[in-house]
């Protein structure tokens, strides 16, 4: 029969032992030891200067000296002035003080229990350095954590993928990040499916910061950024509800301070870029609004940086181009556009408007083929202005006692078209203000001696007043008269020259007369 128990080594009272109380002795020592077991430490490699009765230590060194000598693995416990050692076993459980933690022996060595525990299944709750509790299952308290992946020589992947997970998309999915335990921040899948960032200052009152869309990954920031929000429409999208800034930005220097907001364009990939040519644009501002029928307009207003031409390494020439919508219309055109040679070009248009108006305004009327300027009554033309000189083709008689109409019947001259040789007369091609004038020669007809010649302009068929001219004592080819007028014309009216004799009838030198007239600014 075995002298000792089979687990712990207890010594055994042999049959007919003398000095039973020895033996009894030496078993309760051990189990003293043993039972219980918590050590002070585990880190010497001799025994401590001064021990107290009953100090155990857990001998980890593979070389102890000393009392401990031949002990390593061993547990060593100071009785009656004398280092005792036990072996422990396979299985073993010991508690150090030093290190508030458990240490198991697996035959070998001993090794802190948290390294050889493999799984934890279905755990209630968990505190690490805290308390966990029934409203937070896991709870921990510490100042750093660290998550590394797994390699692939100790069998992972390299990747790290920390996944949470929700029942549905009304619920929430989120981290939670406080100040003093009030929440400041949140990000996540907070009741919907899109991530999204929103803050407090206090904890009770939030801002929605940011929202990237689930389908499309357009991210969205002011009153985008809210549940039930507009939609983002495009992968940058910011939307607010007053007329505060929208976006804001800023630049601070000792130098001169600037923004800069820069964009590049490519044809071809990211992997393998081309050359951009004539007409891709390198930026576009577009503007759209909501009318009163429901929902938003098409792009009305429209800022674009166009390439003027195939870029090539010498060749790179851009212009400008705005764009507008006409009052009461749904057409976008260009107006004016600041083009690579440094011109600035308005674009012509049909006509001048009617609506919209006011003083300063300039265009270029492509119907007139002419710039014109608004005073805040009427257009004016400031380029391409109706001009004429119209003459006679042969000398004319005119009877005496009644007023004749010239017969200009030749134009030299006949910017816009305005006069008409076949009727003698100036059409307005557009309402404005016209100076005309008119030089008239003196030619005998037969024996007849007339004693003056008078001319006056005549304005759509009538005589217009204060416009009249006359000379006497006439001399045959020598005597001539010059008349003047500046009116006020509305498109379609006519002016014409009519001449009248006095005493006899008188004849008018072709060679020496002339018609002319011009728009005035």
């Amino acid at each position: 029969m075995s002298q000792m128990t089979a687990n712990l080594a207890l010594p055994l009272i042999a049959a007919g032992q003398a000095g039973k109380h020895v033996t009894h002795n030496e078993a309760l020592a051990a189990l003293d030891t043993l039972v219980q077991l918590a050590c002070l430490d585990k880190d010497l490699t001799s025994p401590p200067s001064s021990p107290t009765e009953g100090d155990r230590y857990l001998v980890a060194d593979a070389a102890p000296t000393g009392a401990w000598t031949g002990l390593s693995g061993h547990i060593v416990h100071f009785h009656d002035g004398v280092w005792n050692g036990l072996a422990p076993r396979a299985g073993w459980l010991a508690y150090l003080a030093d290190e508030d933690a458990f240490y198991r022996f697996d035959g070998t060595a001993w090794s802190a229990l948290s390294r050889t525990i493999s799984a934890l299944q279905s755990l209630a709750l968990l505190g690490l350095g805290t308390e966990a509790d029934a409203e937070n299952p896991f709870a921990a308290k510490l100042n750093k954590a660290l998550w590394t992946a797994r390699g692939m020589a100790e069998g992972g992947t390299g990747d790290l993928r920390f996944a949470l997970n929700k029942a549905a998309t009304g619920n929430v999915l989120s981290l939670l990040l406080q100040t003093g335990f009030s929440a400041r921040a949140e990000i996540g899948l907070i009741a919907d499916d899109g991530l999204s960032v929103k803050v407090s200052a206090d904890g009770t009152n939030w801002a929605h910061a940011w929202r990237a869309q689930a389908n499309n990954g357009f991210v969205g920031f002011g009153s985008a950024a809210s549940p039930g929000g507009p939609v983002p429409g495009a992968p940058i999208s910011v939307s607010g509800s007053s007329s505060a800034a929208l976006i804001q930005l800023e630049s601070y220097s000792l130098g001169a301070p600037v923004v800069n907001i820069t964009t590049r364009i490519a044809r071809g990939t990211p992997a393998a870029p081309t050359g951009i040519l004539a007409g891709d644009r390198f930026f576009g501002f577009f503007g759209r609004g909501y009318h009163a029928a429901g929902g938003f307009s098409g792009y009305m207003v429209t800022f674009n940086g166009v390439a003027e031409e195939d870029f090539t390494a010498t060749a790179q020439g851009t212009f400008v181009d705005f764009q507008t919508t006409e009052i009461g219309t749904r057409s976008r055109r260009s107006v004016v556009k600041f083009r690579g040679n440094g011109a600035l070009e308005l674009i012509p248009r049909t006509g001048t408007p009617s609506a919209g108006l006011a003083p300063g305004q300039i265009l270029f009327d492509g119907t007139a083929t002419a710039f014109k300027v608004y005073d805040g009554t009427r257009w004016s033309r400031l380029t391409d202005l109706p001009r004429f000189a119209a003459a006679m083709a042969a000398d004319m008689t005119i009877p005496a006692g009644a007023w004749a109409k010239v017969a200009f019947n030749t134009a030299e001259v006949n910017d816009q078209g305005a006069f008409v040789p076949a009727a003698n007369r100036f059409v307005a091609p557009e309402a404005g203000t016209y100076t005309f004038g008119a030089g008239l020669a003196f030619r005998k007809s037969g024996n007849a001696a007339p004693t003056a010649l008078q001319a006056r302009f005549y304005r759509n068929g009538a005589a217009s007043p204060r416009h009249r001219a006359g000379v006497t004592g006439l001399v045959d080819g020598v005597s001539t008269l010059a008349l003047t007028a500046t009116l006020a014309l509305a498109a379609g009216d006519t002016v014409e020259v009519f001449a009248q004799f006095t005493g006899a009838e008188g004849g008018i030198l072709a060679a020496d007369t002339t018609f002319w007239g011009l728009s005035v600014p």
